[in-house]
């Protein structure tokens, strides 16, 4: 009767007993990459434990060995633009487009003269432009 309820015991023991992890099987670009989230803050310690797992115990020495190997020194990641920067992002590309719409007409009003200058010259023979060179 013992060893029916020793096998219950130990039957039920499933969710208290730590397996193993080999942390070797982690390929080391996604090792690289959870550093680097952390690094970065997007991630912190306890979030990426419980996401991916990691024993409770042992997690802490696991991410700090992964820091010192696969840490950069130089973090090249882009924040998230909060919505002021959206906002004024916004703003900005509605005053490019504004700027764009105002270079356009410049630049039908340039060529506009510059038909005028040259019908000009060649109907009624008149020197508009001012020559270049030293005979002027």
């Amino acid at each position: 009767m013992k060893k029916g309820k020793e096998a219950m015991l130990t039957d039920n023991m499933q969710g208290f007993i730590q397996e193993k992890i080999n942390y070797n099987n982690y390929e080391i670009s996604f090792r690289r990459w959870l550093i680097s989230q952390i690094d970065c803050g997007h991630l912190s310690v306890q979030d990426a434990r419980d996401r991916f797992k990691l024993n409770p115990l042992e997690y802490k020495k696991i991410i700090k060995r992964w820091q010192e190997r696969y840490s950069d020194e130089l973090h090249l990641s882009l924040s998230i633009m909060t919505s002021k920067e959206k906002a004024d992002n916004k703003a900005l590309e509605k005053r490019i487009k504004e700027l764009e719409k105002k270079l356009e007409l410049a630049q039908m009003k340039n060529v506009a003269l510059n038909t005028i200058i040259d019908i000009a010259e060649q109907d009624y023979k008149l020197e508009i432009r001012k020559k270049s060179g030293p005979k002027q």
